[in-house]
């Protein structure tokens, strides 16, 4: 009886040949949710069953029907709608045999993963240039590039989609999806997040964003960006400084003792390319609250300790002017001014700040030099005066005739005489008085 069970079984089931798969798969590995194909290869004419074993050891299986040996048929998986009728919801193994009654004919498998990959940058409003930090002020855009981890293919827009980042005090941010554009690294669309950090956002330093994502199928991923931190720093306040002599009423040309420098610093919050809406202003104390204050000295400045290296001459705090656009005045009285190496400067440093925690901060430096001398006063130098006079005399008709040209260059040596000067000066005088001798006798002897 086993004899025949045997030739029976023979006959029934086609041996398996080694060049033949008659049961295969398109892709060995898919995402939850995705789709394969299951090609079947008929040993011999009937009908066959490709059974899917599930990672769960749950089963599905599906009949085809031959006519003749080696022709083929193929099936979704994957799919609620096709094939099989079923989706992949499991992570694991899936086993795949061909079967003809209850006998095994062939068999291959495939895998099921969860996985998603993620590349990630950052970009700047407006000119969507890649960044590694950037000020208050400025939009800021996280891009998420994602892709299924089996076959590559991106994640696409979808309502079952959802990728979170966090910001950088922590909270939690949805991005949106974009489609493809020419500056992306990839040729297909991402999801983008948008961070507007505004004047006064408190939370700066190193940021790097932790995301979510799932695509509503059992796909997800947790990426931590792990490139070199994104700075976010505190916005440089811009500055237009002038100061204006109060005795002339002009700028500042040097310091001299005794005077009176009024201070103006404009101070504002420079645009960008995008700026965050409302972050563009002036530096209004009831609005952004802040100080201004101006420092006079010489030396080098040693921005760190905020002082001057030859020393302090004097600290002037400016005030608000009510109804102006960001503008703080205050007045130097200039008095007891050291004496300074030739050459060297007097210093002024302007620095403002807001009330943002920490502040966005402003910095000017001046250099004014010591005047030559105080206006309305008697220069301290004196003026050279040369003058050189040709003197041309010639008797015509009983007329002298005088031409002179002179020339008046200043110098700080005191007044001068040219000695040439006085030799034809008194040439001139004696030509004058020999005429006039001369003049009378000619007269008698013509009469």
């Amino acid at each position: 009886m086993l004899v025949a069970f045997g030739l029976t079984l023979s006959v029934y089931v086609p041996a398996v040949s080694a060049q033949t798969q008659y049961i295969s798969v398109t892709r060995g590995e898919i995402n939850l949710g995705r789709t394969t194909t299951i090609t079947v290869t008929a040993p011999a004419a009937g009908t066959f069953t490709a059974v899917v074993v599930r990672p769960d050891s749950s089963k599905i299986a599906l009949n085809f029907t031959f006519t003749a040996g080696g022709q083929t048929q193929s099936a979704n998986f994957g799919n609620a709608s096709l094939g099989f009728k079923t989706t992949v919801t499991l992570v694991g193994t899936y086993n795949v045999f061909l079967e003809q009654g209850n006998q095994v004919v062939a068999g291959t498998s495939f895998y099921a993963t969860n996985v998603l990959n993620v590349f990630m940058d950052f970009v700047n409003g407006g000119v969507c240039n890649y960044i590694a930090g950037a000020n208050r002020g400025f939009k800021i855009f996280p891009r998420y590039f994602i892709t299924y981890a089996s076959d590559g293919a991106p994640l696409n827009k979808s309502a079952t989609n959802v990728v979170t980042f966090t910001i950088p005090d922590g909270s939690k941010v949805n991005a949106s999806y974009h489609a493809a554009t020419t500056e992306a690294p990839f040729p297909y669309g991402f999801y983008i997040g948008k961070f507007y950090p505004n004047w006064n956002y408190s939370t700066l330093g190193a940021w790097s964003p932790l995301a979510t994502i799932t695509d509503g199928l059992g796909n997800k991923a947790t990426y931590q960006y792990t490139g070199p931190p994104f700075e976010l720093t505190p916005a440089q306040l811009s500055e237009a400084v002038t100061l204006t002599d109060t005795r002339t009423s002009q700028p500042v040309s040097g310091f001299y003792n005794g005077q009176t420098v009024a201070i103006q610093a404009t101070v504002s919050y420079p645009t960008n390319a995008e700026p965050v809406p409302g972050y563009v202003g002036y530096l209004i104390p009831s609005q952004r609250g802040g100080s201004v204050n101006a420092l006079v000295g010489w030396g080098f400045y040693n921005a760190t300790a905020g002082t001057f290296g030859g020393g302090t001459i004097a600290k002037v705090p400016l005030t608000y002017v009510a109804g102006t656009n960001g503008t703080w005045a205050g007045n130097l009285n200039v008095s007891n001014l050291p004496g300074i190496p030739n050459g060297a400067t007097y210093g002024m440093v302007i620095t403002s700040s807001d009330a943002a925690s920490p502040p966005n901060t402003g910095f000017t430096q001046l250099n004014v030099p010591p005047a030559t001398f105080a206006p309305g006063s008697a220069a301290p130098t004196t003026v050279t005066q040369t003058t050189s006079t040709t003197v041309i005399s010639t008797v015509t008709s009983g007329q002298t005739t005088i031409t002179s040209t002179s020339s008046a260059p200043a110098s700080s040596t005191g007044v001068t005489f040219d000695l040439a000067l006085a030799a034809t000066v008194g040439t001139l005088i004696v030509g004058l008085l020999a005429g006039m001798i001369v003049r009378p006798a000619l007269r008698e002897k013509r009469s």
